[in-house]
């Protein structure tokens, strides 16, 4: 279990970005973090890889601490930023993170997923030659080949054509069921509402809303209508439609 306990985080010692955050997310779980720019989605995913260094609370998996090596090893983090060594090769870029994780290449599974991105004519490329979209494909192929225990998606299916991003969902979706954690942000709230399995709402640092997806459309509502209403968006709507 990935446990995150009374979290803040702070860049300027004067604006909490993140109050006290608690949660846990259970290995398996599909989980969705959502809301808008600045809420501290990605201040949260860089203290869960260590990547920041906490400033208060605790954050460990399966009761050892994020910061060790093997904990850092069982977690693959996708940014939002597709910055990637341009002068490797698409399959030398794989081989590069199976390295970093000591994994052994799977090659049928590879295979697979050479044919299901369509992408066995750009794999011997470099990577300087691909397209933003072609960037997206050769990380979720990586990661895949990986296999961490927790994947950690940032924003990562935007940009991918409407056949890349079905075949990932469907990948991601495996995933999680054959016991892979999957954690993704997004904006494209349809989509997390159609493959995740539960949802934290952030808003101004604290958490507004953690239940099972399930949960909202028992509610007979979506995260949509959830965050203006966690926004006050009405009031917003009210004084532009007044103005």
């Amino acid at each position: 279990m990935l446990r995150i306990q009374d979290v803040s985080y702070t860049y300027d010692h004067k604006n909490l970005v993140l109050d006290q955050i608690s949660f846990d997310v259970q290995i398996g779980d599909f989980l969705a973090i959502v809301g808008p720019n600045g809420c501290g989605k990605t201040t949260l995913i860089k203290l869960i890889c260590d990547l920041l260094k906490k400033q208060n609370g605790e954050i460990t998996l399966n009761n050892c601490k994020n910061s060790d090596l093997q904990v850092k090893k069982s977690i693959l983090y996708l940014p939002s930023e597709d910055i990637i060594p341009d002068f490797l090769t698409g399959r030398e870029y794989v081989q590069l993170i199976l390295n970093f994780y000591t994994v052994t290449l799977d090659e049928e599974f590879f295979e697979r997923l050479l044919r299901y991105y369509s992408f066995h004519s750009a794999i011997d490329l470099l990577i300087e030659e691909y397209s933003h979209g072609m960037k997206k494909k050769i990380q979720i192929i990586a990661s895949l080949l990986v296999n961490p225990l927790i994947l950690i998606i940032d924003e990562t299916l935007n940009g991918m054509d409407i056949e890349s991003r079905e075949v990932t969902k469907l990948l991601l979706t495996q995933y999680s069921k054959k016991g892979g954690t999957v954690i993704l942000c997004s904006h494209d709230l349809h989509l997390l509402e159609e493959i995740c399995q539960s949802v934290i709402i952030l808003y101004k640092g604290h958490i507004h809303f953690h239940n099972r997806m399930s949960e909202v459309k028992e509610q007979h509502t979506n995260l949509t209508d959830m965050l203006k209403k966690i926004m006050n968006h009405g009031d917003i709507e009210h004084e532009i439609i007044s103005d």
